[in-house]
């Protein structure tokens, strides 16, 4: 079915994703996109008969918009330092300095914006979160080295590891602090690791020592929180950034066609040039995403004028042209085009195509009547898909390098294998790429992790199932670093659908492991960010980063730290134990079933169905851009219970899920006995970062009660229908229907148990879920809740009726 997907409707998942990934600062505008889509499609959005498309679209941002701004959990996505406290018992140690207002930051004379911005910065956190306030200062000249006493002095230059750059050196003396960037982004890395040392320890006490440190990834793209800024991403620890981008013939301003005037973007343009700027003044690298996604009508006025240019058609017999990418003119124009934005925007260090099924179009993605490998345009047929795909690479590669002779083209081969390549890997397209070109590659897609019960799981590229990276990302990394040609990995921070409406999956011991993992791997770079939903900037996105660094930290150490920066001392040990108990509870998944869509979407919103005669009341109903043609709770009504295993038909997933919610519901305990001595300071952060274990575990309760009274259902009924039934089969049906009810009974009180859960966090209510076609979630559950009574004071006695009567 996820294949299916893919092919049918890659357009929709691009145009989502990439208004996702796009933006520098990640606001409730890049909703827009995806409303679009899903009003197009006919995607049952809440709208009324009188509102035109753009009032529903902004009616529908401005509400989610609201909702966040509202919700006491969106301050941890604004401003990164919200989420740090002092603890006003904390003493400092014998081997520790304090900082203390007497203090004072020193820059370079000739300080770089990025150090003046750092320095700023560091100066607000301690003032804000921890009451000290320093002054800031420039260096004099022929001022000593290692600055004056009670000194935080920086300099961009001398220190880390000679020829690693964005390394550092930081010594902690009684006297002082050296911060001493190898260059001006070192001493930005090292501010964050100052920042770090002070909010894990809850005080402005530093243990003295001294560090130097490099990176182990030398690329940690990242995105801006939603309506953060570029600060936030920089404290949690990444170095890159996506700038605006989207259709290249809205970003171009070539005029080797003159016939696409008409789709040119200046306010777009203009953004896309700002957002480099912006982030240069924290030394970022950015990236920006292009596609040609918008095709072209066979009577198009360029093919008119340039009948040659036309490439294959896409999709349909009456589909749309794209504009062939081996013709002269269609690579005189893709060079102009890159050329012109870089020399606007020279900080630009690359640019991010989709070459697999979607997003930067040639002629051999879905090329119509010609089969897997193959195009209807025979001057791309000559060549083959994979020469065809590296000439366009390296030709927009060359573009870049002849503006910025260290910048790249990214290229993303997302489902190729099903499209066009001949192989997996991509191998053979790997060795044809040349320098200024690198690929992207998924941490864990289409992998297989097996499972207690005897059969694999097929993972798609949105799980936290496999640490990683698979097979087949290690096979890359080693084709890349033969032909000389980066590969970078990408992990959805925040983002796993193991639980897909959880606004991030709580199993901190696996973000860190696959931190530490993709590190080892000798991956050129990690690009964490999450598709599909807004970043919240949650210490599941921070925690990536102490994994980043040589020397990499103890990671139990650093859980047990971050864990009572958010529980305090006292309860810290309880949170660290909830997030052990979720990671165990990751590998009883059984399944990444169809996005969107049923209890693993739902979670406690899921009705039973234990009648399933009974209409379901439109609150229910809820249609999503994946899966516009199922109706959610409908098509569950009739959901198959058993796996065929190799050893026979067993009813693995319910016992699965079982699982799951045995090893959550210890991490709510956990959770539960840590809340009662969270100081109150913390009390925000704490429910923040719960929310979703409890949500969690609900969920898994849900998913393994629905399983059980699917399964139950179908046989009671079965049994009920017979018209004689042996003393034997009316004795199994009594204790079915026992069962049934003990089920259903756990599944009314987890619902009602899950209410305040939903009701306290909007991240989790089903209508900011991105398309708006279902309710609220209050309203969902509470509409459950009248059913499932129904059910136990109805429903199952008029079976026990029959039974008795049978």
């Amino acid at each position: 079915m996820l294949l299916l997907v893919t092919i049918i409707v890659p357009e929709l998942i691009v145009l989502y994703e990439t208004s996702t990934v796009m933006t520098t600062r990640v606001s409730f505008g890049r909703l827009k996109a995806l409303l679009y889509a899903a009003l197009f499609f006919g995607l049952g959005v809440h709208a009324n008969a009188a509102e035109s498309l753009a009032q529903v679209y902004a009616r529908l941002a401005d509400e989610t918009k609201q909702a966040y701004d509202a919700s006491p959990f969106s301050q941890f996505s604004r401003d990164y330092f919200s989420r740090i406290s002092r603890d006003p018992s904390a003493k400092p140690q014998r081997d520790e300095v304090e900082i203390t207002s007497r203090w004072k930051i020193e820059v370079p004379i000739d300080a770089s914006p990025i150090t003046t911005n750092m320095a700023h910065d560091l100066a607000e956190a301690l003032t804000k979160r921890m009451e000290v306030k320093v002054a800031i200062t420039t260096a004099r000249k022929g001022s000593s080295a290692r600055g004056s006493s009670k000194t935080i002095k920086l300099i961009e230059n001398g220190g880390g590891v000679a020829d690693v750059p964005e390394s550092y050196t930081i010594e902690i003396t009684q006297r002082g602090v050296l911060i001493e960037g190898r260059d001006a982004c070192g001493v930005r890395d090292g501010i964050v690791r100052l920042t770090d040392m002070i909010g894990l320890r809850q005080a402005p006490f530093l243990k003295t020592g001294k560090l130097i440190v490099k990176s182990r990834v030398p690329i940690r793209m990242g995105s801006v929180p939603s309506e953060g800024s570029l600060r936030d991403a920089v404290f949690l620890g990444y170095n890159a950034v996506f700038v605006p981008g989207g259709s290249l013939f809205a970003l171009s301003d070539s005029d080797v066609f003159p016939q696409l005037k008409d789709r040119r973007d200046p306010a777009l343009r203009a953004k896309f040039i700002d957002g480099v700027k912006e982030a240069a003044k924290y030394g970022l690298r950015t990236y920006c995403w292009i596609d040609t996604r918008q095709k072209f009508p066979k009577d198009h006025p360029i093919f008119e004028a340039y009948p040659d240019v036309r490439g294959t058609l896409t999709w349909k017999a009456d589909g749309e042209y794209i504009l062939c990418t081996e013709h002269p003119l269609v690579k005189q124009f893709l060079t102009n085009s890159v050329q012109r934005l870089l020399r606007d925007a020279p900080g630009l260090h690359g640019l991010v195509i989709i070459i697999g099924g979607e997003g930067f179009y040639h002629c051999y993605m879905h090329s119509f009547g010609a089969a897997k490998g193959h195009t209807a345009c025979p001057r791309c047929e000559k060549l083959g898909a994979e020469q065809t795909v590296a000439n366009l690479c390296n030709l927009l590669g060359g573009a870049v390098r002849s503006v910025n002779p260290s910048g790249e083209v990214v290229a993303w081969p997302y489902s190729a294998e099903y499209v066009w390549a001949a192989d997996r890997d991509q191998a053979g397209l790997i060795r044809l790429l040349k320098p200024g070109t690198a690929i992207l590659t998924e941490v864990e897609k289409d992998e297989y992790v097996d499972k207690p019960e005897g059969f694999k799981k097929h993972l798609w590229d949105y799980s936290i199932d496999l640490i990683g990276p698979g097979e087949r990302a290690k096979r890359q990394i080693a084709d890349g670093r033969a032909a000389g040609i980066p590969i970078y990995i990408k992990s959805e921070s925040e983002l796993a659908f193991e639980a897909p409406r959880l606004p991030f999956i709580p199993c901190h011991d696996r973000w860190l492991a696959r931190a530490n993992a993709i590190a080892r791997s000798g991956a050129s770079g990690a690009w964490m960010f999450p598709a599909f939903k807004p970043m919240y900037g949650s210490s599941v996105a921070e925690v990536e980063k102490f994994g980043m660094w040589e020397p990499a930290p103890d990671s139990e150490e650093i859980l047990q730290k971050l864990a009572a920066r958010i529980a305090g001392n006292a309860g810290g040990p309880k949170l660290r134990e909830a997030w052990k108990h979720v990671s165990e509870a990751i590998p009883f998944s059984p399944e990444l079933p169809s996005y969107y869509t049923g209890p693993y979407y739902l979670g406690p919103g899921q009705p039973m169905c234990a009648d399933p005669s009974a209409p379901l009341p439109p609150v229910f109903m809820g249609r999503y851009l994946f899966h516009g043609e199922v109706t959610d709770a409908e098509g569950l009504k009739l959901c198959p219970t058993y796996y065929k295993s190799p050893t026979g038909n067993v009813a693995v997933f319910g016992k699965m899920y079982r699982k799951m919610e045995d090893r959550l519901r210890l991490a709510v305990e956990c959770v539960d006995g840590a809340q009662t001595s969270v100081p109150a300071r913390q009390k925000t952060v704490f429910a923040s970062e719960t929310s979703p274990i409890r949500w969690f575990y609900h969920t898994a309760r849900t998913e393994a009660n629905f399983y059980e009274s699917c399964q139950l259902r179908d046989r009671i009924l079965q049994l009920v229908k017979k018209p004689k039934r042996s003393v034997e089969e009316n004795a199994e049906a009594r204790k079915l229907l026992a069962r049934w009810r003990e089920v259903l009974e756990d599944e009314k009180q987890n619902t009602e148990q899950a209410l305040p859960v939903m009701a306290g966090d909007m991240r989790l209510d089903f209508y900011f879920g991105g398309d708006h076609s279902f309710s609220h979630g209050v309203d969902v559950l509470n509409a459950k809740l009248k059913i499932i009574e129904r059910e136990l004071s109805r429903f199952l006695p008029g079976l026990a009726k029959q039974l008795d009567e049978g």
